[in-house]
């Protein structure tokens, strides 16, 4: 029987045992269950576990043959037209789907992360954004999480970026450490008189970044929508004027 390649089994969308069960009826032509077993390898009981799904597909046709069930293999040519059926198929919902899509680019995209990894991320979806950030900001509670590697590195790449930070925050003593670098680092500072900051804000592009450096685990949750975003925005303006 011939070998069953990774590709064809993806390119038929098939298991290894399906495949099996395919190529040896392909061979044999026309065959009962019994020897389509003997063919493949594969055990009756499991052919029988998928047999039904491979006649759905139009890859197996079983037809009665004096009395008996036997079993032959669509011609790979058939494959082919089956194929061009389908497209045909998916072509003929393309203005419903692309509705629907339309549909969902008004719709906020929300992105949950955990754990030190899953904060990470969402900084570095800040560098690549490239754009400017404005945000409530926790340095208190970052650097436990982030580490001192984090909070000397992250600030160099995005000042390297050209991307300018403007940040309310607590005055603390871990925030007039990072204030020293303010300069070099395109960061701008104002200082508010609170308890604590339960969640840090960063607010860039379309996207608002929250960040619980508190929780355990610590995460951050990603929104992507200009009208939110704005939103944020507005309310940021307004204390920073005012401080």
């Amino acid at each position: 029987m011939i070998k069953i390649s990774k590709n064809l089994l993806k390119n038929l969308n098939l298991t290894e045992l399906q495949a099996k069960v395919y190529l040896a009826a392909l061979e044999l032509g026309q065959a009962p269950m019994q020897e389509l077993t003997r063919k493949s390898g594969v055990k009756r009981t499991s052919i029988y576990n998928f047999i039904d799904e491979l006649k759905e597909r139009g890859l197996i046709i079983e037809t009665k043959k004096n009395k008996r069930s036997v079993y032959s293999a669509a011609h790979p040519s058939t494959l082919v037209e089956l194929e061009k059926i389908r497209v045909k198929e998916l072509e003929s919902l393309l203005p419903e789907l692309s509705a629907i899509a339309n549909n969902s680019r008004h719709k906020p995209k929300v992105t949950f992360y955990e754990d030190r990894e899953g904060i990470y991320e969402v900084y570095l979806d800040t560098l690549k954004d490239r754009q400017p950030i404005i945000a409530w900001s926790d340095f208190e509670h970052m650097k436990p999480v982030m580490g001192k590697e984090f909070m000397v590195e992250y600030p160099k790449e995005r000042a390297r970026r050209s991307i300018t930070f403007q940040c309310i925050t607590k005055d603390t003593p871990i925030t007039q450490e990072v204030a020293k670098r303010n300069y070099g680092e395109l960061r701008e500072m104002k200082l508010i008189e609170t308890e604590h900051f339960d969640t840090e804000i960063n607010i860039y592009g379309n996207k608002v970044a929250q960040i619980s450096f508190r929780s355990n685990p610590p995460f951050a949750v990603l929104i992507e929508d200009k009208g939110i975003a704005q939103t944020m925005r507005v309310a940021w303006n307004e204390l920073w004027k005012r401080l």
